[in-house]
């Protein structure tokens, strides 16, 4: 008797594989991405410790690093379906070329992002914001030790990309882990001062960070140019052009499918950014209270983030694969799972606000304060992951601009005013700038489901 197809299977069985091939590629690849914000989790835990202040300052310096870095990654992205697609039709060689097409596009990205780094200080300084010179200039010095780490995180992105796309996720994450090894390692000299060297406090913490991110990005590179038959893997041979293998015309849907990503992530990060602002404008201990609340959001939301991450690449592949019904059931399969993932660890962050607020610090009164916070951002984790599931899905599928439509509404329309007037006119602390982004994550999530409908139904 012959076997089933697999458009065939039964929804249990289905479903059940689709989660297990889902996690096995998700959960190395959401370490990977956790690395990256264990890091800052390490720099705060440390400067939390270091003196008042001092978690406040490099939250600043991060205030427009982390835009300008999750912007450039997000236009070095578009190489995910790109080589997801390649490697779905079997077609090897292209993965490793559009590889290097990416390379190029993520050094040009870079460069320009570092520009804008290194105007961190002036940026601060604008009336808008409402920081003191103080915190101004603080946040520059900061800002100024982390600018030449955003080139060598991008490329960690680009290759990690690569790597993903073509199944081989714990490259990524062993990556990470020697990074955070050397990252901790230099915390404990450069912000308190240790063997000989100055104490440098916050400035220290992004010191350390950028070396870190050098040898992150130094692994990766050894890896892939290191890899048995890089020739006919395409990540070896003659460049061509500037641009890569091809050359400008050949990059194309890369660079599309990036643009979509990268203003995507620029609209939600600028929000995200113009909460921590704002934050500022309450004063020092609730900016200290939402940047530690934030790190904990954001270091949770890596799981959410590898999720997002295979999901994309399960769709392109299935899509390569000419297998749109496939593809249709990895994006809501990697909806689900996230659903339930995301939402169990909600559950244990409002069970124990104070346990983990104390991880953070030792500052009894900021602790309350951050316990008081964390029963709010609990919220968080589910909705802010659903919608980048579904960003990831809907470009898996070739959609590059109904996101950016979503995140325009979601983040600039909607969160920001809504954070303003909360903090502003309605008397909430820095509990309504979560609220704001509750309701935003809430939306995006909607509208990116809706797209993710009628493109699927359309190509089955």
């Amino acid at each position: 008797m012959a076997q089933p197809s697999r458009t065939e299977e039964a929804a249990l069985p289905k479903t059940l594989r689709h989660i297990l091939e889902l996690l096995a590629l998700a959960w190395p690849v959401m370490l990977s991405r956790a690395g990256i914000l264990i890091m800052a989790f390490v720099d705060i835990a440390m400067l939390g410790r270091f003196g008042e202040g001092a978690v406040g300052i490099s939250n600043l310096g991060l205030a427009i690093f982390i835009p300008v870095l999750v912007i450039s990654i997000g236009l070095s992205s578009g190489i995910v379906p790109v080589i997801s697609q390649a490697y779905g039709a079997g077609q090897w060689e292209e993965c490793g070329r559009a590889w290097r097409r990416g390379v190029s596009w993520s050094i040009f990205v870079s460069l320009i992002g570092t520009l804008v780094v290194l105007r961190t200080e002036d940026i601060l300084a604008l009336p808008l914001f409402d920081l003191t010179p103080e915190q101004a200039i603080g946040g520059g010095a900061v800002a100024l030790a982390l600018a030449p780490g955003l080139l060598a995180q991008v490329l960690f992105a680009t290759c990690a990309f690569y790597l993903e796309a073509t199944r081989r996720p714990f490259l990524g994450l062993y990556a990470m882990i020697l990074a955070n090894l050397v990252n901790a390692g230099l915390n404990w000299v450069m912000i308190f001062g240790n063997l000989g060297w100055p104490e440098q406090g916050a400035v220290g913490a992004a010191l350390a960070s950028t070396f870190a991110r050098f040898v992150a990005m130094g692994f990766m590179f050894w890896v892939i140019f290191g890899q048995r038959e890089a020739h006919a893997a395409g990540v070896r041979g003659p460049w061509e052009t500037t641009w890569g293998p091809g050359g400008w015309r050949a990059g194309f849907t890369m660079r599309k499918l990036g643009f979509s990503a990268g203003i995507s992530n620029g609209f939600e990060t600028v929000g995200f950014t113009a909460m921590m602002l704002m934050a500022g404008g309450l004063g020092t201990l609730a900016l200290d209270a939402y940047s530690i609340s934030h790190n904990l959001v954001s270091t949770l939301f890596m799981v959410g983030l590898g999720l997002a991450i295979a999901t994309g690449v399960r769709v392109g592949q299935a899509t390569g694969a000419g297998d749109p019904r496939e593809a249709a059931f990895a994006g809501w399969t990697g909806l689900l799972t996230a659903f339930v993932l995301m939402g169990m660890l909600g559950v244990l962050v409002y069970a124990f606000p104070m346990q983990i607020a104390l991880v953070y610090t030792d500052d009894l009164e900021l602790a309350a304060r951050v316990a008081g916070l964390l029963l709010f951002s609990a919220f968080v984790f589910t909705p802010d992951s659903l919608q980048v599931v579904m960003g990831q899905a809907v470009r898996g599928l070739g959609d590059a601009w109904v996101p950016v439509a979503a995140y325009v509404a979601s983040f600039l329309v909607l969160m920001i005013p809504l954070g303003w007037y909360l903090t502003e006119r309605a008397g909430w602390d820095e509990r309504g700038l979560v609220l704001a982004i509750i309701i935003a994550c809430i939306l995006a999530t909607l509208l990116l489901c809706w797209r993710f409908r009628v493109l699927t139904r359309a190509k089955t």
